[in-house]
């Protein structure tokens, strides 16, 4: 388990890494399509603002036109705002994936920790061992004369 462990590590750290990258990915997409709905949105406030109807040519043959033109615009602003909700749970989803390879890769590390003490304590143990029996021998030599 000692040689296999960090290479846990290792590949867990990549996907982590990864991962990460296509958060950052969703994310951008997320704010970009909000920018484009925001664009959108603007330009239909000012297409408003300079209707024939704003202007005081509500009854011109143009104003079948411009409402189709206003109705189509709007249908696309329902659509960019249906992408923007897809890319902030494609996000989240994204975000949750990350929360999962960031675990994983704390859950072995964590592992390696213990498994580290644990091998310290041993060698702390077999150490204090050797010295004892070292001390005993001494003290054996010590109490026994020389012939």
């Amino acid at each position: 388990m000692r040689a296999v462990l960090p290479l846990l590590i290792e590949r867990a750290q990549a996907a982590r890494d990864a991962q990460s990258a296509r958060l950052r990915q969703a994310q951008q997409a997320q704010a970009q399509a909000g920018a484009t709905l925001q664009r959108l949105q603007a330009f239909r406030q000012e297409c408003l603002a300079r209707s024939p109807a704003a202007l005081g040519r509500g009854d011109g043959p143009g104003m079948a036109d411009y409402q189709q033109f206003v109705s189509r615009l709007d249908e696309a602003i329902g659509l960019q705002t249906q992408d923007v909700e897809a890319r902030r749970l494609q996000a989240e989803h994204q975000q949750r994936l990350l929360a999962d390879c960031q675990q994983r890769l704390l859950a072995f590390e964590t592992l390696d920790r213990r498994q580290a003490q644990q091998r310290h304590a041993r060698e702390q143990r077999r150490d204090q061992h050797a010295a004892d029996e070292f001390a005993a021998r001494a003290a054996t030599r010590t109490e026994d004369p020389l012939p």
